[in-house]
C-alpha cells in the first residue's frame, strides 16, 4: 500500500468553504460546529459532542480538514499512523471509529453528515462551521482590505477577531502524521496573522506595549525576520534607537549561525531589514509615528468648548466667511484664523458658534483655552500645554518639563488628526505660537483685542458692533419679543447706549428682564445717567461699563458683596464649595447667589458647580472691590478661602492614605473650617486635581500678603505634594515650596521654612534630582530644633534615608530611618512609623541583617492597616523587595504581583514601575529570561515617564536576559543606556555595577 504524504488530506480555507457551500443544499444540521484551534472539540447547538478516543478524534480531524470532499480509507490510515505505528488491522480500526462517530452525531440529529463515498468517507458540514475557515481567510482578506484603502483600524479588528479564535496549539495532544502537518500549517498562519496585526498596531500608534509584545515574540521565534523588522521600528519609535540598531546586529549574528535553516537562498539579513537599518541610521522622518486621520479608540477626542450662547444673533456674513476659512484651507499648512475686536463685541461667542458648526469637520476634537490676555496676568503657554496634552490622552508623567519638548509632544499628538484649537483672549502672537499645531488637518481660531500682526500665516477678521437690527433682535431674545415690539424706538435707544455690543446688551437686557415693572424707556434713561457719570470719571469703554454699573446697582447687598469678593482669587474659575468659603456663607446660600449672578450674565457656568466670568466683568468687579470693600473684609475672605483649601486638602490626604484626619499634619496649625469630606482615595485625588490651580494661587497670595497665615500656605504645599504624584506636578510644587522657603526665611519663620524645604527636598527626590534633594533635606534638619518641628524632622530624616539608599550608603540610610521611626513613635503616629519600617527593612537586608529586615517589613505592613491606601500599598511593596533580598523569591513574586492592580487603582505610577522592576529582578535571578523580557518591556514605557532610576534598572535586567538568550548586541545597548542614565542622575555605584556586567561574557 502506498504511503500518502500527510499534507494530501488538507485544502485551503477558501476551497474548503466553497466545497462546504456546495453541500449546503443537502439541508445538513445547521448548528454543527467544530474547532481545531486548540484541542479538537465539537458542538451540536449548545451541547458539546463526545468525540471519543484519541484515534477517533484524529480520524475526525482528517475528515474535517478535507472540507467535505471524500477521503479514501488509504489516506485515512496514512493520516492516522506512521508506518511503524499501524495496528494489525488498520482498516477495521478506521471503520470502528467511523461507526462510533456516526452514533454520536445521530444522537444530536445529524443523520447523514458522515457519509460513505466509494471506498472512503466524507464529513459534510455547513460553511464556516469549522473555526479554521475564518482563521485562514483573515490574512488574505486583510491584504485585500488594505489594498482597497480600508482604514487600518477596521483591518486590525478583522485580524483581532481571527486571532481570538486561537485557543492554543492546534489539535492539542494528537500525534498522527496528519495532525502534525495541520499543526505546522496553522501555526504558520497564526504567526503571519500576528505579524500583520502588529504592523497595523505600529501604523495606528495607539499601543504603548507593542515593543514589549514584539520583544517576547522575537525571543520565541528568533528566525522570523519580519518580527525583527517590526521590533526595530517599534524600538526606534519609542526613542530606543540604540537598541533598534542592535536588533539588526543580533539578527545578522543569528542568521549567520543558522545558515542551514535557510532554504530559499535569502540574504542575511534580508533586504527589508537592511533598508530599515539604513533609514534609522539616517534618521528618516517617515519612520516616526504617524497617527490616523481619526483619533484611535485609545486617544480621546476632547470637547473643551465653553457653552455656546443660546441667544447668538446676526453675524451671518462674518460667520460664513469664518467657517469657510477654517473648513477649506487654501494652503498646505495648519489653518490659522484670528478674530480681533474691542472687549464685549462678541468675539468668543462668534468663535464658539463657528466651532460648533464645524463639529463634523474636526472629528478628533476641539481644544479650548482662555489665555486671559486682557487681564493682569495672562495664561502661561506651558501650563496650557499641560491641559491640552492631558485632554489628548497624554499620561501626566509623560509630559516633559522643557517647553520646546512639550510643544513637540503636543504637535506629535495632533499629527494626522483633525482638531480645532480655539485660543480665546490672546495677549499677543508670542503667547499663541507655542500652542499652534503642526498638522495640516488641524485649524486654529484665535481671538484678541488687538490685531495679532506678528502671527505668521494667520487670516485676520475684525469683529465689529452688531447692526441696529441685530442688536434689537438680541435684546428681544433676552427681554422677550413682545417688549421690543411694544417700544421699538426705546429699544433702539438702549442698544445705541450699549454701542450695539453683545455683552452690554445681554447685561442690560438681563437687568430689564429681572425688573418686569420697568419699561424699556426707563432702562434707556438709567443707561444715559450712567454714561454721564462714567464719562466724568474718564472711564474707557463707557458703553460696557455703563451696563455693568447699571446691573451692579440693581444687585441686592448680598449679591453685590458676592460679585466683589469673587474677584479676589486670581483664578479663571471657582467651585461652589470654595466660593462659599470665600463668601463666608453656606453652600446653599452660595449656590443661590452664584445662580442669581449667572442669571444676570455677571457669571458664566463653566461646569457643574463651577463658575467663571468675562475678563471685563472680572476687572469691573475687582475695581468695585478695591473701591468699596474694607481691607479687613478682603483679608478675611481670602483667609477663609485659604483655611478651607487647607482643611479640605487635609481631608483629601487622610482619605488618600487611609488615616485619621490630622494624623499626617506637619504643623499642628488648626483650621476654622472642617473642610470637605471624601468617600474614597479616588474622589480625594480628583478634587485635589481640580482645585490645584486655586490652591497654588492661595499659596502665592500668602507669599505677598503678610495678613494670611504663611504656615497654612506651607502646610497646603505639603498636601499638594502628598496626594498628587505626577512629575510635572512635583516640579511645580517644588518651585512653589522654594518660593515659600525664601519668604519664610525673610520673615524669620523657621517652622515654615523647615516645612517648605522638606517639601521641596521630597519633591526633588521623587523627580530623581538626588543631589539637590539631599541639600534641601539637610537644611531642613538644621531648622528643626524644637518640639513644633519634630514631625517635619521625622519626615525629612526618612526622605534622607531614601536618598542615601539610592547612593548605596545603606548604613547611613539605616541611621536616618531608625531616628525617623523613633520620632514617629514618640508622636504616637504608628501608621507613619509603619511606612518608615519598610524603608528601614530594605536597608537592613542590604546590610545582611535578614531576620531583622523581614521582621521590620512585616511589622510595617501590620502597622499601616488592612484598608487600601497609599501608605499600605507602599508598605506592601517594601515587604516584597525585602522578601526577595531575604531569599524568599516565590513569596516576593506573589506579593508583588498581587500589589500591581492596587497600585494602578491608586494611580501610583512610580510604585507600579518599581514593582515591575522588582518582578523583573526576581525572574532574572531565577534564570527565567523570557519572563524578564516580557515584564521589563511592558514596564519600560511607564518607568521612562516616572523615574530614571527605575528605567535604568529595567534596562539592566532586560540587557542581561537578552544576552543570555542570544541577543548580545541589543543586550549591550540596554546596558549602555542604563549606564548613561545612572551617570546623568549622579549615581556612580549603580553605573559601576552596570559597567562591571559589561566587562563579563558575553559582553566583555
Amino acid at each position: 500500500m502506498p504511503v500518502a504524504k500527510p499534507g494530501r488530506t488538507t485544502t485551503t480555507a477558501a476551497a474548503g468553504a466553497q466545497d462546504r457551500s456546495e453541500h449546503a443544499a443537502q439541508q445538513l444540521t445547521p448548528d454543527l460546529r467544530f474547532s481545531l484551534l486548540g484541542p479538537l472539540r465539537g458542538w451540536a447547538g449548545t451541547a458539546e459532542l463526545d468525540l471519543g478516543r484519541p484515534q477517533q478524534r484524529e480520524l475526525l480531524a482528517v475528515l474535517l480538514t478535507a472540507a467535505g470532499r471524500p477521503v479514501s480509507t488509504d489516506l485515512l490510515i496514512d493520516g492516522l499512523w506512521d508506518q511503524a505505528a499501524r495496528p494489525a488491522e488498520p482498516l477495521r480500526a478506521v471503520r470502528t471509529h467511523v461507526y462510533r462517530l456516526r452514533t454520536e452525531l445521530r444522537k444530536h440529529g445529524a443523520q447523514d453528515v458522515l457519509a460513505t463515498v466509494g471506498d472512503g468517507y466524507a464529513l459534510r458540514i455547513e460553511p464556516d462551521a469549522l473555526d479554521t475557515d475564518q482563521f485562514e481567510r483573515a490574512s488574505a482578506q486583510a491584504a485585500a482590505d488594505r489594498a482597497a484603502g480600508r482604514p487600518a483600524a477596521a483591518t486590525r479588528a478583522l485580524l483581532d477577531a481571527a486571532l481570538e479564535l486561537w485557543a492554543g496549539e492546534p489539535l492539542t495532544g494528537m500525534t498522527g502524521p496528519h495532525a502534525e502537518a495541520v499543526r505546522v500549517r496553522l501555526t504558520e498562519v497564526h504567526a503571519q496573522l500576528r505579524e500583520a496585526k502588529l504592523e497595523l498596531d505600529l501604523e495606528i500608534g495607539d499601543r504603548a506595549d507593542v515593543a514589549a509584545e514584539l520583544g517576547a515574540l522575537v525571543v520565541e521565534h528568533p528566525g522570523r525576520q519580519r518580527l525583527r523588522e517590526l521590533q526595530m521600528l517599534a524600538l526606534h519609535r519609542a526613542g530606543r534607537t540604540g537598541e533598534a540598531l542592535a536588533v539588526y546586529e543580533d539578527t545578522r549574528r543569528y542568521l549567520a549561525g543558522h545558515a542551514g535553516d535557510l532554504t530559499r537562498g535569502r540574504p542575511l539579513p534580508d533586504r527589508r531589514l537592511t533598508d530599515l537599518q539604513a533609514r534609522i541610521l539616517r534618521a528618516d522622518p517617515e519612520l516616526l509615528p504617524q497617527l490616523p486621520a481619526g483619533a484611535p479608540p485609545d486617544h480621546p477626542a476632547p470637547e473643551q468648548l465653553p457653552r455656546a450662547a443660546g441667544d447668538f444673533t446676526g453675524r451671518a456674513e462674518l460667520l460664513e466667511q469664518l467657517t469657510g476659512l477654517l473648513a477649506s484651507p487654501s494652503r498646505p499648512c495648519v489653518t490659522i484664523t484670528a478674530l480681533d475686536g474691542i472687549g464685549g463685541v462678541g468675539k468668543t461667542a462668534l468663535a464658539v458658534h463657528a466651532a460648533e458648526r464645524l463639529r463634523e469637520h474636526f472629528p478628533d476634537g476641539r481644544l479650548y483655552a482662555d489665555l486671559r490676555g486682557a487681564g493682569p496676568e495672562s495664561a502661561d503657554p506651558a501650563a496650557v500645554l499641560v491641559r491640552f496634552l492631558q485632554a489628548l490622552g497624554a499620561d501626566d508623567n509623560a509630559i516633559p518639563l522643557d517647553l520646546d519638548e512639550r510643544v513637540a509632544l503636543y504637535r506629535s499628538h495632533l499629527a494626522d488628526r483633525r482638531v480645532l484649537v480655539l485660543l480665546d483672549n490672546a495677549a499677543d502672537a508670542a503667547q499663541v505660537t507655542a500652542l499652534l499645531p503642526g498638522a495640516v488637518g488641524c485649524a486654529v481660531l484665535v481671538t484678541s483685542r488687538a490685531r495679532l500682526t506678528g502671527l505668521a500665516g494667520a487670516r485676520h477678521l475684525t469683529v465689529g458692533a452688531l447692526t441696529e437690527a441685530e442688536a434689537v433682535e438680541l435684546l428681544g431674545r433676552v427681554i422677550g419679543p413682545e417688549r421690543t415690539a411694544a417700544e421699538p424706538e426705546e429699544c433702539a435707544t438702549v442698544v445705541a447706549a450699549c454701542d450695539r455690543l453683545p455683552l452690554a446688551i445681554r447685561i442690560a437686557g438681563a437687568r430689564l428682564a429681572a425688573r418686569p415693572d420697568w419699561t424699556v424707556a426707563e432702562l434707556a434713561g438709567r443707561l444715559a445717567d450712567e454714561h454721564r457719570r462714567l464719562a466724568e470719571l474718564a472711564v474707557g469703554d463707557t458703553a460696557v461699563a455703563a451696563t455693568f454699573a447699571l446691573s451692579y446697582a440693581g444687585l441686592t447687598p448680598a449679591q453685590a458683596g458676592a460679585f466683589r469678593l469673587l474677584s479676589l482669587p486670581n483664578v479663571p474659575e471657582i467651585g461652589l464649595d470654595s466660593a462659599a468659603a470665600l463668601l463666608g456663607v453656606g453652600t446653599t446660600e452660595a449656590d443661590v447667589l452664584l445662580e442669581d449672578l449667572t442669571d444676570l450674565n455677571l457669571l458664566d457656568p463653566r461646569a457643574v458647580g463651577r463658575y467663571g466670568s468675562h475678563d471685563l466683568i472680572r476687572l469691573y468687579a475687582s475695581e468695585c472691590c478695591t473701591r468699596e470693600e474694607a481691607p479687613e473684609t478682603k483679608r478675611q475672605a481670602l483667609a477663609r478661602l485659604l483655611d478651607f483649601c487647607l482643611a479640605s486638602a487635609r481631608q483629601a490626604e487622610a482619605a488618600a492614605h487611609s488615616v485619621p484626619v490630622g494624623q499626617r499634619d506637619l504643623t499642628g496649625t488648626p483650621t476654622a473650617a472642617p473642610g470637605l469630606e471624601f468617600d474614597s482615595a479616588e474622589q480625594a485625588v480628583g478634587w485635589m486635581r481640580t482645585e490645584a490651580q486655586l490652591q497654588q494661587a492661595m499659596v502665592a497670595a500668602a507669599l505677598t500678603d503678610h495678613h494670611l497665615l504663611l504656615v497654612q500656605a506651607a502646610d497646603l504645599i505639603d498636601k499638594l505634594g502628598s496626594v498628587l504624584f505626577t512629575r510635572t506636578h512635583s516640579w511645580s510644587v517644588a518651585d512653589l515650596a522654594s518660593r515659600t522657603a525664601a519668604v519664610a526665611a525673610t520673615r524669620g519663620d523657621r517652622r515654615c521654612e523647615a516645612l517648605a524645604r522638606y517639601v521641596r527636598g521630597n519633591m526633588l527626590y521623587h523627580v530623581n534630582d538626588f543631589q539637590q534633594a539631599e541639600q534641601e533635606l539637610t537644611r531642613t534638619i538644621a531648622l528643626c530644633v524644637d518640639d513644633a518641628t519634630r514631625r517635619v524632622r521625622a519626615c525629612a530624616l526618612l526622605a534622607l534615608g531614601y536618598n542615601a539608599r539610592v547612593y548605596g550608603r545603606f548604613e547611613e540610610a539605616r541611621g536616618y530611618c531608625e531616628e525617623s521611626i523613633a520620632l514617629f513613635e514618640s508622636l504616637g503616629d504608628h501608621h507613619s512609623a509603619g511606612g518608615a519600617l519598610g524603608e528601614l527593612a530594605f536597608n537592613y537586608a542590604k546590610l545582611d541583617r535578614f531576620a531583622e529586615a523581614r521582621a521590620a517589613a512585616e511589622r510595617g505592613v501590620q502597622l499601616t492597616g488592612s484598608a487600601t491606601s497609599i501608605t499600605q500599598a507602599t508598605s506592601r511593596y517594601s515587604l516584597a523587595r525585602v522578601l526577595r533580598l531575604c531569599g524568599a523569591p516565590a513569596a516576593a513574586l506573589s506579593c508583588a504581583e498581587e500589589l500591581l492592580p492596587v497600585l494602578r487603582a491608586l494611580h501610583l505610577s512610580a510604585f507600579e514601575a518599581a514593582t515591575g522592576n522588582l518582578i523583573a529582578q526576581i525572574h532574572l535571578e531565577a534564570g527565567d529570561d523570557r519572563q524578564v523580557i516580557e515584564v521589563a518591556e511592558a514596564m519600560l514605557p511607564l518607568a521612562h515617564q516616572t523615574s530614571g532610576m527605575l528605567e535604568a534598572g529595567l534596562l539592566r535586567s532586560l540587557g542581561v536576559s537578552l544576552a543570555r538568550l542570544g541577543h548580545p548586541a541589543r543586550g549591550r545597548a540596554c546596558l549602555d543606556e542604563a549606564v548613561e542614565i545612572y551617570q546623568t542622575l549622579g549615581v556612580p555605584s549603580e553605573a559601576a555595577d552596570t559597567l562591571a556586567l559589561l566587562a563579563k561574557p558575553p559582553f566583555g
